[in-house]
């Protein structure tokens, strides 16, 4: 069949860019190691096509990944801490305590929030959630937290994705009576809080597990199991992972073990039986419910969600989650893409200008500040630079004599040791996060210090700065670009962390038409020519690249449906290219 994509004439765009970043970067392309590494596992692939066999066999997945289902989701009291925490859950229902639910204001706390609720209040429970406010109160469990707390009358207080480094604040809840039960998935400090209950993978000190890298709302989603099991519901539909499959996407944890298991769930339940909220916000967000993908919520659902916590409160997003009146979920989620129209303006006012401040430097890890950014932009604009530049980013706002940083790392060179050092040599007022991402708090007189303890440090942590490079999952030819080829690759997902989507490469390839598309001239659309095959793809953020199509090529892509043209449709997402070279890889 023939391959084809954008017409002349088209509008719009059918695949989600992974990026809008033009990239710069001069990939050095790799056969991808094994990922899985799974010395029994069994290759019987029931007639997936060769190249689909292949991708399995190299990263080293067996038949038991591509059958996995919910049935095969780990015992929820697998998860060191659960039993405890959903026995003083359940304690709490059956005494008829008020529960407070203490989230976090990104996508993951957000969802974990809304889940937690719903549970509970479907156990018969009674329960209130609260959410920090990102510019008055900062990340975490804190002094505003624990006296609304208490205020509240509250018989026992769980945190989802945030609270293990709160020791004070768990020692005054503790102290007023309240049952604290801490599930989070961060890195902890050396000195544990003296919560009633610890949930947190990163406590357990394996490796292995396949809840070991859970997100915040997959820690609550064990934890909850438990609870309805003890309370004799443990079938309800309020336990589907729904919403939890958006907090695990959007926060980059790998999609693999017991994560890819919930998400393969959660985006069936997505698909099928949206809740009220949830329908509104695939709306708002043009995403098509019966098409719903990883890379949907990752571009589409999970922005709009996080951008209330970046931008006005949190409250708004996990109160459009719990929304069960369409009218009103449809009113919700429409406000909520105005404020993420205003969050994509500002996250362009940010890039451009860090752009700007960082484009002469050298320095392991690119710091820069400035007193005109919005604190709740940061991070994605910092994300957006790493991947630019192929090094961390370190962005701070300004408020007064204080700032707002987020750091972000890229694959090889993690930014938390980093950041973890600079706190501990007193250059931070407050930090947390994972190996790849931080959020911090610094005065300003400290900035100058920091910024040369960051640039020190990274040189001596990391000799040299890595190659980027494009890992490939096998050669593709032009007739095997095909729909049923594409079908048996969607069994391979969920795609993202962990279990990236397969890139593939074709070798001598003569580019027959081009031009640049979109916005400014920013994608690529190109027709080759194979044979007697024709090939016609888009590079999103490719469009500088014109001036290389003069020549045979070799590109690396990715398939994906054209749901312009229909489900039998195949179009080719062009990642880089090169000049046709004789050796393969």
């Amino acid at each position: 069949m023939a391959v084809t994509v954008f017409q002349q004439d088209r509008t719009r765009l059918t695949a989600r860019p992974d990026t809008t970043v033009e990239s710069k970067l001069k990939y050095k392309w790799l056969p991808r190691p094994k990922i899985h590494g799974e010395e029994n596992s069994r290759y019987e692939y029931m007639g997936f096509p060769d190249p689909v066999e292949a991708v399995l066999k190299r990263r080293g997945f067996g038949s038991e990944f591509v059958r996995s289902d919910y049935s095969g989701f780990s015992p929820w009291n697998a998860l060191p801490g659960a039993d405890k925490a959903s026995l003083i859950l359940e304690k709490a229902i059956r005494n008829r305590e008020m529960i407070l639910v203490h989230g976090d204001f990104d996508a993951d706390g957000i969802t974990a929030t809304a889940t937690a609720i719903r549970v509970i209040r479907a156990l018969g429970g009674t329960a209130q959630f609260y959410i920090p406010c990102r510019f008055r109160e900062g990340y975490g469990l804190g002094e505003t937290a624990v006296r609304k707390c208490i205020e509240s009358g509250a018989g026992a207080v769980v945190t989802v994705d945030c609270g293990i480094t709160a020791m004070e604040e768990v020692a005054a809840l503790r102290k007023a009576g309240v049952k604290v039960v801490i599930t989070d998935h961060h890195k902890p400090s050396e000195i544990l809080p003296d919560a009633d209950a610890l949930v947190d993978p990163e406590l357990s000190g394996e490796g292995n597990s396949p809840w070991r890298y859970l997100s915040g709302a997959g820690v609550i989603h064990f934890v909850l199991r438990g609870l309805a099991e003890r309370m004799g519901s443990g079938d309800i539909p309020e336990l589907e992972p729904d919403l939890v499959s958006i907090g695990t996407v959007c926060d980059m944890v790998s999609l693999t073990g017991d994560n890819r298991i919930l998400v393969k769930r959660g985006l069936k339940a997505l698909r099928s039986n949206p809740s009220a909220g949830i329908q509104a916000l695939m709306r708002a967000s043009g995403v098509k419910q019966l098409e719903l993908t990883a890379r949907d919520i990752g571009f589409g659902l999970g922005p709009v969600i996080n951008s209330s916590g970046r931008l006005a409160h949190a409250n708004g997003a996990v109160n459009l989650l719990l929304e069960t009146e369409p009218r009103l979920a449809e009113e919700m989620a429409s406000a909520l893409e105005k404020v993420n129209k205003k969050r994509r303006n500002l996250d362009s006012r940010v890039f451009t200008e860090a752009s700007v401040l960082l484009d002469n430097t050298d320095a392991r890890v690119a710091v820069a500040a400035s007193d005109l950014w919005h604190p709740g932009v940061i991070g994605i604009s910092a994300s957006r630079l790493a991947r630019q530049l192929n090094r961390p980013v370190i962005l701070i706002a300004w408020d007064g004599a204080t700032g707002r940083g987020s750091a972000r790392g890229v694959h090889g060179m993690p930014v938390y040791p980093i950041v973890l050092r600079a706190m501990e040599e007193g250059l931070l007022l407050k930090f947390g996060g994972h190996e790849q991402a931080a959020g911090f708090s610094i005065d300003k007189s400290m900035y100058h210090e920091f910024k040369l303890f960051v640039e020190s440090f990274a040189k001596s942590l990391y000799r040299e700065a890595p190659v980027p490079v494009l890992y490939i999952d096998g050669g593709l030819d032009s007739e095997k670009c095909n729909s049923s080829v594409l079908h048996a690759l969607e069994e391979l997902g969920p795609f993202g962390e962990g279990n990236p989507e397969p890139v593939w490469i074709a070798r001598g390839v003569y580019p027959a038409s081009f031009r640049s598309v979109g916005q400014d001239g920013k994608h690529l659309q190109v027709s080759f020519q194979q044979g007697a095959e024709t090939l016609r793809g888009i590079g999103f953020g490719l469009g500088h690249r014109t001036s290389e199509l003069n020549r045979m090529l070799d590109i690396a892509f990715t398939l994906s449906a054209d749901t312009w043209r229909g489900r039998d449709a195949v179009q080719l997402v062009i990642k880089d290219i090169k000049p046709a070279a004789r050796r393969l890889i």
